[in-house]
């Protein structure tokens, strides 16, 4: 007993000296991640793993939500509700692609667990970085580039800039369908603090001109060290004919993939999962996924998975598998109803036939959100378990309250009802559920306060459930100190003592307090964490279970891009003094006994190596002391796993080797299992493949099996023939000679107009017709005011028109007779001087008596002219392009287009005579 006393306080002693805390069981499952950061090189996939481990002794059910950026992918397993047997571990899969257009940073991605029988969701965050090229830049001169006429060279160009101090070794591969002059793959050799530019041509023939689409072709620019710059060069045509989108019909953008698991065994999983949205425009889309049953067992249905939903802005509509998690866990087919008003208003209505067991569950949700920083919400759901022979309803409020910008505060209240039918009477019983939560987080605090109590009457997972979760934790300039402690117990209910649920929830406490201390430094932190745990489950024998923790946590960022990460934990345990179990147990020493256990994982990492380890030793919790007490089984596991991934052919193939040895006492003996992962990503042709697996290098019987496993996707658009989503607008331009107003016998047609439609240019054709092709309804307005190949015509209503567009349509636009302005940049040079003066692309700004402002440019001659209604005007060029040496004698002329038909305009520009020195010589 002194022996024990002793220990027991140098734990605490060590506790309080370390200022640890609570390394609280919280949802009962585990997260970590196989890399806390990982690189982002564009739109290129970055490989990542998350680890879900239960702890807990019970068969727990979850969900998984992800969040990253807009515009950024994750693409891991695709099951809706995962479950984890006591103590199982599963391993998936993250894959993770940065938007083209994301900056410089550090971006977190975030993992929403939530646990059955656990009211809130949980958050767990790697980063992502996206690096800066330090040293050089690239940029498009020109990237928005519009092509005009056919077999004449189009070109654009990229501007390189080395700012660094030496040479920087660039290789520039350009993503496109479109035949280079200079080539797709150049490398460029860029010195110190020198600029060069880049120059891509093509040709065009009228038929491709005319056939042209729109198109973003992707620069990527990558140095030496493989950091890497992705740019956007986007090609429109100035034609005659130019389509806003690929075609007039509604396009399903859908992807298929065929996933074979574990296709090398008798186990193999077989099926496709399909996915597609629609947008419908104006906010509005139709989406859908459906995922097969197991090709290889007919009899399996659990895989499949199916749902089609339809939102717009106030409205969602779902019909098929629903999943989520509330008071019941929601996993069936059924149909889901949401409203929202926009303004602070929100309803939902969910109805479905579970797929376990036989039960309906019904719900409905209104929520309301006022003062701005309030919401009250209230939901009420009934459940009609026919397996199990209970009925119940629920009704439940919640009100949310955020101020100062640091504070939140949670309050729940419910009360519920239940029915249980049995051979011999039927039982009802009323049950209540309160709970309360408060959060402070400030710069300097951090302070969260809950507790949650649900009677044993109240239905749904969290039956019988007390919990309470506390924190207050001081924050300083580069260290913290708090105290935590979190309590769960569930209480079962005695009329429950049949059925699923007796089986699945387990009674029990769970209570753990303790201090904590962390440090942060510039590239990392520093953590240790000390607690109590109490842990009690009931079983047959309602063993309590005492434990003393210390936990340590830390990641490092060291230098060339190797960081580090650990997490280990070392426990002193003790089995309290029952009755019951000296009774069972008379004479075995290990009863009572103590018994220090271990369990620890740490992670090491470069840009393409890496070392995963960890280690348990002992018992650490309630299922693995009931093991040991009740058979001597003690876990012992050593696994080490170091792994090596590179991309080649400019990040499109990816690798990964992971080498695992496991030595575990469950195993027969020692395990040899290499892993690979192998994936190829073709962005420009919507296909990618992907495969990995497992071989045990050193084959055992009862060690685990080789495993393959595989997965072809292909994305794809499906026209929707005799849906229209867009329509077409024809223009015709023509000259009406006999003013009727519309095009008849002896009106001219005007060939090679500039028309502006939008922010789209085009160029009528020999008819003088122009089309613009599948664009939305709507109001459309047409700038006729670069029409300048006419000399004394102008559009009769107007230089800018306006037309409602609902349906394929042509527009007769006529041009009358009128007034004509034409002008010229007179240049006179001095004859000794050598400087060059190019008069064209010389603004020249018109305004009438309304005060209403046209403009054009001066030709390559200087000469300019515009035709304009009658009305007097003043015409002015812009002198802001003109050097010193350079002066006009007038800047600003009036123009009398009233009373005259014509008028020309000189503007007399001079150039100032040099100084010469004459020098007399004695």
């Amino acid at each position: 007993m002194k022996k024990a006393l002793m220990s027991r306080a140098f734990f605490i002693s060590l506790a309080l000296l370390c200022f640890g805390f609570l390394s609280a069981n919280g949802q009962a499952v585990n997260v970590t991640f196989l890399k806390d950061t990982v690189i982002q090189n564009g739109n290129t996939y970055s490989f990542n793993t998350v680890v879900l481990r239960n702890s807990s002794a019970l068969t727990r059910k979850l969900t998984i939500a992800a969040e990253v950026p807009e515009g950024w992918q994750l693409l891991f397993d695709n099951r809706r509700v995962l479950e984890l047997a006591p103590n199982q571990t599963l391993t998936l899969p993250l894959r993770l692609a940065a938007a083209i257009q994301s900056t410089a940073g550090v971006y977190p991605i975030r993992l929403l667990l939530n646990v059955a029988g656990y009211t809130e969701r949980t958050s767990y965050a790697y980063m992502a970085v996206v690096g800066a090229n330090s040293k050089w830049r690239a940029s498009l001169l020109n990237p928005n580039l519009v092509l005009s006429k056919a077999n004449k060279e189009q070109s654009f160009q990229l501007l390189l800039s080395n700012k660094g101090n030496s040479t920087a070794e660039l290789n520039v591969l350009v993503n496109t369908s479109l035949t280079l002059n200079q080539g797709k793959n150049r490398t460029v050799s860029l010195i110190a603090g020198k600029d060069t530019v880049l120059n891509y041509s093509f040709l065009l023939s009228p038929k491709l001109l005319a056939d042209f689409k729109n198109q973003e072709l992707t620069l990527q620019i990558t140095d030496q060290k493989k950091e890497n710059q992705l740019l956007l060069q986007k090609i429109k045509t100035f034609g005659t004919v130019f389509s806003e989108n690929p075609s007039a019909w509604f396009n399903f953008p859908m992807s298929v993939e065929f996933v074979a698991q574990n296709f090398t065994n008798a186990q193999k999983t077989l099926y496709l999962n399909t996915n597609g949205r629609l947008d419908l425009g104006k906010g509005r889309d139709l989406n859908f996924n459906y995922r097969t049953d197991n090709f290889n067992s007919q009899l399996d249905g659990s895989s499949r998975y199916a749902y089609l939903n339809y939102r717009s802005k106030q409205w969602l509509l779902s019909v098929g598998d629903q999943s989520d998690f509330g008071e019941f866990l929601i996993d069936g087919v059924g149909a889901r109803i949401a409203y929202n008003n926009g303004r602070g208003y929100r309803a939902e209505v969910l109805g479905l036939d579970s797929r376990m067991g036989d039960a309906k569950i019904l719900s409905g949700t209104q929520a309301f959100d006022f003062a701005g920083n309030q919401t009250l919400e209230n939901q009420t759901i009934a459940s009609f378990d026919r397996e199990n022979q209970i009925n119940s309803l629920l009704n439940k409020s919640t009100y949310d309250l955020n101020w100062n910008k640091y504070h939140h505060l949670m309050l729940r209240a419910g009360i519920s009802t239940e029915e249980f039918y049995h051979p011999t009477q039927s039982l009802r019983r009323n049950g209540s559920s309160v709970g309360a939560n408060y959060q402070y987080y400030a710069p300097r605090i951090t302070a969260r306060f809950g507790l949650t109590a649900t009677d044993a009457n109240y239905p749904g997972i969290n039956r019988g459930l007390l919990q309470s979760n506390n924190e207050f934790t001081l924050n300083f300039k580069q260290s913290s100190i708090g105290l935590l402690f979190d309590y769960n117990e569930r209480q079962l209910n005695p009329a429950l003592d049949t059925g699923t649920l007796k089986r699945t929830l387990l009674g029990g406490r769970i209570a753990e307090y303790g201090f904590k201390t962390g440090w942060k430094f510039k590239k990392g932190y520093l953590m240790f964490i000390t607690s109590l745990v109490n842990q009690k489950h009931s079983s047959s024998e309602l063993l309590l279970i005492r434990s003393l923790k210390l936990n340590f946590n830390t990641s490092i960022e060291m230098g060339k891009g190797w960081t580090a990460s650990f997490s280990g934990n070392m426990l002193r345990n003790h089995v309290a003094d029952d009755a019951k179990w000296k009774e069972m147990m008379e004479g075995d020493p290990t009863a009572k006994s103590g018994k220090y256990s271990l369990n620890a994982y740490g992670t090491l990492s470069a840009k393409n190596y890496g070392l995963f380890a960890r280690l348990d030793n002992g018992p650490s919790y309630y299922f693995d002391f009931i093991n040991y007490l009740s058979n001597g089984y003690s876990t012992k596991r050593l696994q080490i796993a170091p792994y090596y991934e590179r991309s080649f052919l400019n990040e499109l193939l990816h690798f990964r080797l992971q080498m695992d040895y496991t030595n575990d006492n469950s195993l027969s003996s020692s395990e040899f299992m290499a892993r690979g992962d192998l994936s190829l990503d073709l962005n420009d042709k919507g296909l990618s493949f992907r495969v990995f697996g497992a071989k045990n290098v050193r084959t055992v019987p009862g060690n685990r099996a080789d495993y393959m496993s595989m997965s072809i996707r292909k994305s794809f658009r499906v026209p929707l023939p005799g849906i229209r989503r867009f329509v077409t607008m024809k223009v015709q331009l023509f000259k009406d000679v006999n003013a009727s107003g519309i095009y008849d016998l002896g009106d001219e047609l005007i060939p090679d107009a500039t028309v502006t439609i939008g922010t789209q240019q085009l160029l009528t054709n020999k008819r003088g017709e122009l089309s613009y092709k599948n664009i939305a309804a709507g109001t459309y307005t047409i700038d006729l005011s670069q029409v300048n190949t006419l000399k004394g015509w102008r559009a009769a209503n107007g230089f800018r028109q306006t037309f409602e567009l609902q349906q394929n349509q042509t527009l007769y636009i006529p041009f009358r007779h009128s007034q004509y302005l034409s002008g010229k940049l007179n240049v006179k040079k001095d004859p000794h001087s050598n400087q060059i003066f190019r008069p064209g692309n010389i603004r020249i700004m018109i305004s009438n008596s309304k005060g209403e402002s046209f403009s054009t440019l001066t030709t390559e001659n200087g000469e300019f002219f515009m035709n304009l209604p009658q009305d007097t005007y003043k015409v002015r060029i812009n002198t802001d392009l003109f050097e010193e040496d350079f002066r006009l004698l007038e800047d600003t002329f009036n123009a009398d287009l009233l009373h005259k038909n014509a008028e020309h305009i000189v503007f007399e520009l001079r150039e100032r005579k040099r100084q010469i020195n004459i020098r007399k010589q004695n």
